[in-house]
Order: C-alpha cells, then sequence, then structure tokens
C-alpha cells in the first residue's frame, strides 16, 4: 500500500514536467514563427533568438522522456514483445528497467552532473557571437533529465515489486 502511495507521488512529479514542457511547445512555435518573419520578412535576424528555441526544444525533449517512458509511449522493435503475455511483458519490463535503465541513469546523473558543473565554473557562454549566456542552465536540464528518468524506472520497479 505504501509502495503505491509512493509510486504515484513519483509520477506526478513527471506530469508536472510534462505539463510544463507542454506550454513550451507554444512558446517555442511562437520563437520560431517570430523568427522566421523577422529574417524572411524584415531581414533581421538575432542569434539569441535561435539559441533560444533550440534551448526550448532541447528542454521539450529532456523533459519528456520520463513522461513517455511512463506512458509507455517509447519506440521499441517488438516482434517477439506483442506475442508474450501482459505478465511476461511485464517481467521484461521490469528487467529491462533494472539492467539497462538504472546503469543509463547513473550514467546520465554522474556525468550529466559534471558536464553541468563544470559549465557552471567556466560561466560557459555560447560559441556563437550574440548567443545566449549561461550555458550551464541548458546543461543543467540534462542532468535533471536524469533524475526524472530515474524517478520513473524507480516508480516503475515498485509497481511491478507491488503488484506480484
Amino acid at each position: 500500500m505504501l509502495k503505491s502511495k509512493i509510486a504515484k507521488s513519483l509520477g506526478k512529479v513527471n506530469n508536472i514536467f510534462a505539463n510544463f514542457s507542454s506550454y513550451l511547445i507554444l512558446i517555442l512555435i511562437i520563437l520560431i514563427s517570430s523568427s522566421v518573419i523577422l529574417r524572411y520578412i524584415f531581414s533581421i535576424g538575432f542569434t539569441w533568438l535561435q539559441d533560444l528555441y533550440i534551448w526550448i526544444h532541447a528542454s521539450i525533449i529532456l523533459f519528456g522522456i520520463a513522461y513517455t517512458l511512463n506512458k509507455d509511449g517509447h519506440v521499441r522493435i517488438d516482434i517477439f514483445y506483442r506475442s508474450l503475455s501482459k505478465t511476461n511483458q511485464r517481467k521484461i519490463n521490469f528487467l529491462g528497467s533494472v539492467i539497462f535503465g538504472l546503469p543509463i541513469c547513473y550514467f546520465i546523473l554522474t556525468d550529466g552532473f559534471e558536464y553541468f558543473y563544470r559549465s557552471l565554473i567556466i560561466s560557459e557562454d555560447s560559441k556563437e557571437t550574440g548567443g545566449l549566456p549561461n550555458i550551464f542552465i541548458l546543461k543543467f536540464i540534462i542532468f535533471f533529465m536524469g533524475i526524472l528518468l530515474t524517478i520513473e524506472i524507480v516508480r516503475q520497479i515498485m509497481n511491478f515489486l507491488s503488484k506480484k
């Protein structure tokens, strides 16, 4: 009972960032449309604007990875998987989470933190003239994606163990 409550709470965390990501899509559409209008109608281009929509696009993807796993929307080659019973599919998902998911999360968390921290320490800015400063913000989102993915994989493992 406690495991299922914890698992539901963990699922809510990913839903919050998935909803946030959906608002970012609207912002992305507005930014790209503005950039196209400025460039092709007024012959004006801003490097920071291009950087901004690249950042937002990356954020949408990174915030959505754990949510996609939550909704079982990830791509898989299921030649054999689809013909298995639901119980065997759950077992395969459990083993995949433990054997592949957790180690990948560990890698993303450890290396992602170093990637972010190094950028923060050197105050890394865009390599492009007129680009956005503080690249560490985007690199933090990579690390944060590792946190969200870990939360989702732990939630799935807890769901599997509580339904035995």
